[in-house]
C-alpha cells in the first residue's frame, strides 16, 4: 500500500485544529446563538480513495496484473458536529424557539498544496439540520462528489502512487428559527486525494 496516511498527517499539522468561525456582513454573534462547527470527520485529516479496488487488487496468480472489473467509484460524505452556544446575555435563547438555528446549505471548495491542480471543483449543497441552543448535532455532507472521480485529475491518480494534497473550506449556511437574516461560518479539512490499492478482503496487498 502506498504511503498515503503519512502525507496526509503531515499536511494535517497545517489545519487541524484549525476549525474557524467566520462571520459575513450579518454576524453570527449579531444573533442569540453562535454556531460554528465543533469537530469535523472526529478533528482528523481526511483520505479520499479515488477508485476502491472491490475484492481483488490482482489477476489470480499475478503480483502485477490489476483486476479491474470489480473495481468501483464512490462519493465520500463526512460526518460534521454544529454547535449552537447561547450568546446573549439578556435573552435566555435556551428557552425559546428562538435559540435554535438552522444550518440550510453549504459551499466546498479545495485549496491545492504544493502546486497540485485542484482536486475538486466548488460545488454548493443543501441541507436542512436544526440547531437548538445547548446542544451538538451531528450531521453528514458531501464532501467528494462521484462525478469529481471520473475526470482528471483525480481520474489520473487511479493504479498510481501520485496524490493531490489540498485543504478543504467549508461554508455553512443558515438561520435563527423564525428568523431570516443569513449567517455563515467556516471550517476547514485536510484532504489527501490517493489510490492506496487496497481492497476489503485484503489489506496486505502491496
Amino acid at each position: 500500500m502506498f504511503g498515503k496516511i503519512k502525507v496526509a498527517a503531515l499536511l494535517s499539522a497545517l489545519v487541524l485544529g484549525a476549525l474557524i468561525l467566520s462571520c459575513s456582513e450579518d454576524s453570527n454573534y449579531d444573533q442569540r446563538t453562535v454556531v460554528y462547527v465543533s469537530s469535523i470527520n472526529e478533528n482528523k485529516p481526511f483520505l479520499c480513495d479515488v477508485l476502491n479496488q472491490g475484492d481483488s487488487l490482482y489477476m489470480p496468480h499475478s503480483t502485477t496484473v490489476y483486476k479491474t472489473d470489480d473495481d468501483y467509484v464512490t462519493e465520500d460524505r463526512i460526518m460534521i458536529v454544529f454547535h449552537n452556544k447561547p450568546y446573549n446575555g439578556i435573552i435566555d435563547p435556551s428557552t425559546g424557539a428562538l435559540g435554535s438555528f438552522l444550518v440550510t446549505g453549504y459551499d466546498v471548495e479545495f485549496l491545492p498544496q504544493g502546486g497540485d491542480p485542484v482536486p475538486v471543483p466548488p460545488f454548493s449543497g443543501k441541507t436542512s439540520v436544526l440547531v437548538p441552543a445547548n446542544e451538538e448535532v451531528t450531521a453528514e455532507i458531501l464532501l467528494v462528489p462521484y462525478a469529481a472521480k471520473q475526470v482528471s485529475p483525480l481520474m489520473e491518480l487511479m493504479y498510481h502512487p501520485n496524490e493531490i494534497m489540498s485543504i478543504a473550506r467549508i461554508k455553512f449556511y443558515g438561520h435563527e428559527v423564525q428568523a431570516n437574516k443569513e449567517i455563515t461560518f467556516e471550517a476547514m479539512i485536510t484532504v489527501n486525494f490517493a489510490d492506496p490499492l487496497t481492497t476489503k478482503d485484503n489489506q496486505q496487498n502491496p
